[in-house]
């Protein structure tokens, strides 16, 4: 669920962006296409005068979960994989130095940070 203005709901659908369900003042809205407009819009300007409520906060609610798009941490990185001469992939067994550990310990540091733990 994600809160927002209803201002922000009308930028969204003109954008092409039309959320299913919405929650506005105790009352759940969705989506139903009706003749190039939707209904929950046709029902926000019956039930209520739209310029009075351009500020208010109304609920979107997603039913589709966010895809996780979690970016792995480096496990194993005693091998390398390097392009040859001939211009094929081969992997290489590498000495895992202090520097190198090093590098991999704050590369992970990144991921974490960007993944949000």
């Amino acid at each position: 669920m994600k809160k927002i203005k209803v201002i922000d709901l009308f930028n969204k659908i003109s954008n092409g962006e039309m959320p299913k369900k919405i929650i506005y003042n105790s009352y759940m809205y969705e989506y139903e296409e009706y003749d190039y407009f939707n209904k929950y819009i046709g029902y926000l300007f019956d039930k209520y005068n739209v310029i009075t409520i351009l500020n208010d906060t109304l609920t979107i609610i997603e039913d589709t979960p966010k895809e996780d798009n979690k970016i792995e941490k480096i496990k194993d990185y005693s091998i390398m994989t390097t392009m040859g001469l001939d211009g094929k992939l081969q992997k290489r067994k590498i000495s895992k130095t202090w520097k190198l550990e090093e590098i991999v310990n704050k590369i992970n540091e990144i991921i974490d940070k960007v993944n949000g733990e």
